[in-house]
């Protein structure tokens, strides 16, 4: 949207899904939606998991292959257009692989962006290594949302530097805002917003609400999210007796969310390698306390004790500590709660990233 405002024509491919339309106009951006199988076939996008079905399945092997083919043919349909000047794909696999093909065919500028589990599949060696010199090796530019997927990239895949650039993604100013709290609660609420996977380490949230709960801290937690982790975290949430205390929640919409921000006292995200954690700038904007690992992208988000608490990794007993912290000092809360509105604003506002794209645009389009 804000490249629209900016002077940017923008036209969207993406997979179809069933009960999406093929094509429509969302804030007069057009939307191309290509077919890759059948309602029931279409599974592999918008889950966030598509490696982890194509992984797990021969048949969503084949899928997957109807799917690159698909992307392709569509994608060439519309980079052909002689208005058509660059292309941006989000994720090097396998949007940027497709891409890559298109840009090559009629000699148009590509950039790439990665979000965090495109790296992650990255090795120094195999099939993903192969295919992500492919790609990296033609593209024009790269940006990834985080310092750390910079260096996670450029550590198994041979790119200068000066081709990455830092970029993260916009988050929705208008949406995400502070609003008057009028609830007293009993007990303090933590938030948790991730999926129920291994790498998110929601086990260490949970120890630690086990241990708050044993030095008498009275507080519950909020979970929202989904995965394959969801029935082992229940257990490991009845071993602990904390069921009274925790409540599952599903994926919801922005404004859903914004309101479940606006409910809590502190919002925590104790993921191990995580690209970005938008969820954090989010809260931040709504003008509540966050903590984080300080692993992966969370620590570009929080400068610790200036916009937040940053513990180390599975240290269940310095999370305990840090929730401690933001529940008992109201002046450190303050504080940190300022700070970090005021640094998302600058940092995060989708005008300020829409210039820093088009600045690479313009340098690559000239």
């Amino acid at each position: 949207k804000k490249l629209l405002s900016l002077g940017s024509d923008v036209d969207v491919l993406a997979p179809h899904e069933k009960g999406l339309l093929f094509y429509e106009k969302v804030d007069n951006i057009p939307i191309h939606r290509f077919r890759y199988g059948s309602d029931r076939q279409e599974r592999l996008a918008y889950q966030g998991v598509m490696d982890q079905l194509v992984r797990k399945s021969l048949i969503n092997k084949l899928i997957f292959v109807f799917f690159l083919i698909s992307y392709f043919w569509n994608a060439t349909k519309l980079a052909k257009k002689p208005e058509v000047k660059l292309i941006h794909a989000h994720w090097w696999i396998p949007t940027g692989l497709v891409a890559t093909l298109v840009s090559r065919i009629y000699g148009k500028p590509l950039v790439i962006t990665t979000h965090g589990t495109d790296i992650r599949i990255l090795k120094p060696s195999g099939i993903s290594h192969i295919l992500g010199c492919f790609v990296f090796k033609r593209v024009s530019h790269v940006t990834v949302v985080s310092n750390f997927l910079k260096k996670k990239l450029i550590s198994v895949i041979p790119i200068s530097p000066s081709r990455v650039t830092v970029r993260p993604m916009p988050v929705n100013i208008e949406q995400f805002g502070p609003s008057e709290r009028k609830d007293k609660k009993e007990r303090k609420t933590i938030l948790c917003v991730a999926r129920y996977t291994k790498q998110k380490r929601l086990d260490t949230l949970i120890d630690a609400l086990g241990l708050l709960k044993a030095e008498g801290v009275e507080v519950n937690a909020i979970l929202i999210g989904e995965g394959e982790e969801e029935e082992s975290l229940r257990k490991l949430i009845e071993s602990k007796n904390l069921t009274s205390r925790v409540t599952f929640l599903p994926l919801m919409s922005q404004e859903e969310l914004n309101r479940y921000y606006q409910k809590s006292d502190v919002v925590v995200l104790p993921s191990v390698d995580e690209g970005f954690g938008l969820v954090l700038v989010e809260a931040q904007l709504c003008r509540i306390p966050v903590i984080g690992a300080n692993s992966g992208g969370i620590s570009d988000i929080i400068v610790h004790e200036k916009t937040g608490l940053l513990f180390p990794p599975g240290d269940s007993t310095s999370l305990a500590n840090c929730i401690k912290r933001i529940l008992t000092d109201e002046r450190l809360k303050s504080e940190l709660i300022s700070n970090a509105y005021q640094e998302a604003l600058a940092r995060f506002s989708p005008d300020n990233t829409a210039r820093t794209f088009v600045e690479i645009y313009d340098v690559l389009t000239l």
